[in-house]
């Protein structure tokens, strides 16, 4: 089993980057295959909206999602998406790829293909923001549902922290390793 791991947050050493590493830490331990792409080290150039991919069921863009992103996004049994929240939503380089995965979607609903090798995926998020705002995470949680539809994935669930803004907030959190521990375990029953 391959989990696939979206590091939205810039930060290197964050609170995200924390949750993302204990949650792939989780299930390697369980036997998985994991792999991290750090969203903000790619070169993913946003959707220019050419609507190639709607006529023809691929993106002419020439780079990192082409080149590995959308290769490890159909080989993975398992998405994890991780992000801060900036203004209640994602990181705008982890809605880039989000945004240049309408290829799947096109290619899903408009012209009724299907990718080699199909396979039933699970989703899952992880996310956390400053604020004790009672819909902080209204839409990140509604982007990643149709992020996961369409790249064939089913919306398994997700872990959410408020108040997280300081350096170590994540580590100091006195039930995010049980949360991750149970959330990956979980996740990793067999399909």
């Amino acid at each position: 089993m391959m989990v696939l791991g979206l590091q939205g947050s810039p930060r290197e050493k964050g609170n995200t980057a924390f949750l993302l590493s204990a949650f792939m830490r989780e299930a390697k331990k369980l036997g998985a295959q994991t792999h991290v792409i750090e969203v903000d080290k790619k070169n993913i150039i946003p959707c220019r909206e050419y609507t190639v991919c709607s006529k023809k069921g691929f993106c002419p863009i020439d780079d990192d999602m082409k080149n590995e992103i959308y290769p490890l996004l159909c080989k993975a049994d398992v998405i994890v998406v991780a992000t801060p929240i900036f203004f209640y939503h994602t990181t705008a380089q982890l809605k880039a790829l989000i945004d240049r995965c309408q290829v799947f979607w096109a290619r899903k609903y408009l012209l009724k293909l299907s990718d080699p090798d199909p396979k039933f995926r699970r989703g899952f998020l992880l996310a956390l923001g400053a604020s004790k705002g009672e819909k902080l995470f209204d839409g990140v949680h509604l982007t990643v549902k149709y992020f996961f539809d369409a790249v064939g994935a089913s919306y398994y669930g997700s872990l959410t922290y408020r108040q997280i803004s300081n350096p170590g907030d994540m580590e100091k959190h006195p039930t995010v390793l049980k949360d991750v521990k149970k959330a990956v375990s979980a996740l990793l029953q067999p399909f």
